[in-house]
């Protein structure tokens, strides 16, 4: 199969000589989408280019005769009408109707020399009929017409000539005028016949050929063929519009060019499949196949295709080619990549969502089980003097500690909390940290790197969780380790609060990086294959997995970077809250279109948030009036009373009533009203996405949201409105 282009140099040589031959001989016009221009100049081209070289060989042959005869009129006329033919044939810059005009009259000029330099017989006449049959051809009827008209002037003129003895012959029909008149009559008759046929003959074949280009041309989809070698034998042109290549450039390229590497593979084993079962007599071979391919665009992207393709039948029932169609389903395969993925979302919110109820209804029983063991077993360990019991109760007593850290972390995964936001110094939330491990830390050298003070806005106990989880993994990473450290580093990066915890530690397996992000999975205890942790470490499984969570809530990243035997290095990365706008802010917003003067409802519980944006709308240049509803039930109090011209909604508030029974409320009463929808919560990122597709008056924003992105988003509500 020609899959791949040849590797044969010499071919590869010949094949570039030619290209590059008939791009030289074939003129621009040729390759115009118009039918009749295109196929008009390739018989042009062919007449020239045939003509000159079958007429340099018969001038060859008959030069014999031309010089017995002293024809020397007509080899200067052979000589003259080759030189003419080479011109047309190499100069591009010639138009086509001047070129295809110039090539009929040398017809005509070739047919009336040779009838006068040695008459009529020997073969001026055939000449003469071309001539006519070329012009309707190239030209059209009018053309044909006019050069019929030329014939019989000529021929007339001859035959009076003959007639007064003036030109000498020897055919017996001219030896009578009737007879004479007989021959010139049924010669045009025939000619015009024929001369008037074909241009009629040609368009008609162009109509049907306008007829199917314009339904392949002007289909979104593309249609192409191939030969059994899988070489493109045509491409619409819509193939453009789909991956950005001309017609000329993607007939070129070969199936491997085109294809993704597994799509390629599912296309040949296909194709073999066909002509097997062709082969065994199985009709179901010249059924068509649809299937979904990657395919390269010429900008290097790759795009999903819908492909249908068919076996084309030649006249001995055997395959000839391929007729086949594509299609872009790139966005169609986004959508249900998309769908995908939000089931899977969905099934794992449902399935954490089920370990919350089960967790949360066991927790207090479970917790209570363990206070009664641990109570015990710590009174045991006061009064039992046996030292071997002794060591019993301590394990029993630290094995409940571990049961009940074990349930927390279950608990504090399934919840599906929302984060609550206050303004705090990352600073001093690191100091609390290693100040409540300060038992556990003893031993390891600390290094902080930190500039500045830096206040992030965020949830604290969430963000305290964490890094005790982080720094606890960094503890008992470097409990082999010889001259243990850890190190931790604050710094701003653009918009963003970057922290990270690097240790000197055990590290981390590469084939596990991924992996530590999943609950339940763990490196310690019985899972330490490498014996990297003390003795009696033993992990939960949900620490790494709660940080990612918790970080995730708030628009932030994490990224963890380790090597076996080497450390760790953890780096987190939050959204930059801050309390005012920055002078870059500032100046964004002043070159922008704002509206001012408007009367604004925040409804949010949370002071550090609702005190920023009330700060902000009411100052200039907005100057806003604003009213503030901590709750559900006081925004719906608030609404009844005042007209508002846009509300800024929190989904998750206290009390019965949440952001999504306010948002119905209003919609009661006010279709368009703007509403922007301030919340990170997943239950509600689901639905927000619909309820967008129904509410051409709906935004929403992701909790923590900048500042600027908030201006940004009710100015654009504002504009939506007067639009």
């Amino acid at each position: 199969m020609k899959i791949f282009k040849s590797k044969i140099p010499g071919l590869i040589y010949f094949l570039e000589f030619q290209n590059a031959t008939i791009k030289r001989l074939i003129w621009p016009y040729s390759f115009e989408n118009n039918g009749m221009v295109r196929w008009r100049a390739l018989i042009l081209f062919s007449i020239l280019f045939g003509g000159l070289i079958l007429s340099t060989v018969a001038l060859i042959g008959a030069i014999v005769a031309i010089i017995g005869k002293g024809a020397w009129g007509l080899l200067i006329t052979d000589l003259c009408g080759i030189t003419v033919g080479l011109v047309l044939l190499s100069v591009q810059r010639i138009k086509f109707e001047t070129r295809a005009l110039v090539t009929c009259l040398l017809f005509y000029f070739i047919g009336v020399a040779v009838i006068i330099t040695v008459g009529p017989q020997i073969g001026g006449p055939a000449w003469l009929f071309a001539f006519p049959v070329l012009a309707g051809v190239l030209l059209g009827n009018s053309a044909a017409i006019g050069a019929i008209l030329m014939n019989a002037i000529f021929l007339l003129i001859i035959c009076l000539l003959i007639l007064n003895g003036k030109f000498e012959h020897n055919l017996p029909f001219f030896n009578s005028l009737p007879e004479m008149f007989a021959a010139v009559g049924n010669f045009i008759v025939v000619n015009s016949i024929t001369a008037l046929s074909a241009p009629v003959l040609l368009k008609g074949l162009n109509t049907s050929e306008k007829r199917y280009r314009l339904i392949a041309e002007n289909v979104a989809d593309v249609i192409w063929t191939t030969d059994m070698d899988l070489a493109l034998t045509y491409i619409s042109p819509s193939i453009y519009q789909m991956q950005g290549y001309t017609t000329d450039e993607y007939i070129k390229k070969t199936v491997d060019e085109t294809l993704t590497p597994k799509s390629l593979d599912k296309v040949i084993k296909l194709y073999e499949k066909k002509l097997n079962q062709i082969n065994e007599g199985d009709d179901r071979g010249w059924n068509p196949e649809i299937f979904e391919a990657e395919q390269y665009c010429k900008n290097g992207t790759i795009i999903w295709t819908s492909m249908s393709a068919r076996l084309l039948k030649g006249k001995d029932n055997k395959p000839v080619g391929i007729l086949g169609t594509t299609r872009n389903i790139t966005e169609r395969k986004k959508v249900e990549n998309e769908k995908i993925e939000a089931q899977k979302i969905a099934g794992e919110n449902k399935k954490l969502a089920l370990v919350g109820q089960v967790a949360g209804k066991m927790a207090h029983d479970f917790n209570n089980v363990l206070g009664i063991i641990m109570g015990h077993s710590e009174l045991a360990l006061l009064k039992c003097k046996d030292l071997e019991i002794q060591s019993t109760f301590e394990l029993i007593f630290n094995q409940t500690l571990r049961g009940k850290n074990l349930t927390k972390n279950l608990i504090a995964f399934a919840k599906s909390t929302e984060p609550r936001q206050v303004f705090f110094s990352i600073n001093e939330k690191i100091d609390l940290v290693l100040n409540l491990l300060k038992n556990d830390l003893e031993g390891i050298e600390i290094l902080k790197d930190e500039l500045n003070r830096i206040d992030v806005l965020a949830d604290s106990g969430m963000i305290e969780h964490s890094l005790v989880n982080l720094i606890q993994n960094s503890i008992h990473a470097t409990g082999m380790t010889e001259n243990p450290q850890i190190i931790i580093r604050i710094y701003c990066l653009e918009k963003t609060v970057v922290l990270e915890i690097e240790d000197n530690g055990c590290g981390i397996p590469e084939e596990h990086i991924e992996n530590i992000y999943e609950p339940s999975f763990s490196l310690k205890g019985s899972q330490d294959v490498h014996g990297s942790y003390k003795n009696g470490i033993k992990g939960t499984g949900y620490g790494i997995a709660n940080v990612k969570k918790y970080i995730e809530l708030h628009n932030g990243n994490i990224f963890i970077e380790s090597k076996l035997g080497s450390g760790t290095k953890v780096t987190l990365s939050l959204p930059m809250i801050e309390k005012e706008l920055t002078k870059d802010e500032i100046l964004k917003i002043q070159r922008t279109k704002n509206y001012s003067g408007k009367y604004i409802l925040l409804v949010e519980d949370e002071p550090a948030v609702s005190d920023v944006q009330y700060q902000i709308l009411t100052q200039e240049p907005f100057k806003h009036e604003v009213d503030i509803a901590s709750n559900g039930q006081i925004a719906i109090e608030m609404l009844d009373k005042n007209q508002y011209d846009l509300i800024s909604l929190d989904y998750m508030l206290p009390g019965k009533l949440n952001g999504m029974d306010v948002y119905k409320h209003i919609r009661d009463t006010n279709a368009s009203v703007p509403i922007l929808f301030i919340s990170g919560n997943i239950e509600f990122l689901e639905s927000i996405k619909m309820l967008k597709q129904k509410d051409p008056y709906l935004a929403h924003l992701s909790k923590p949201c900048m500042t600027i992105d908030y201006l940004n988003s009710i100015n654009k509500l504002f504009e939506s409105q007067v639009i």
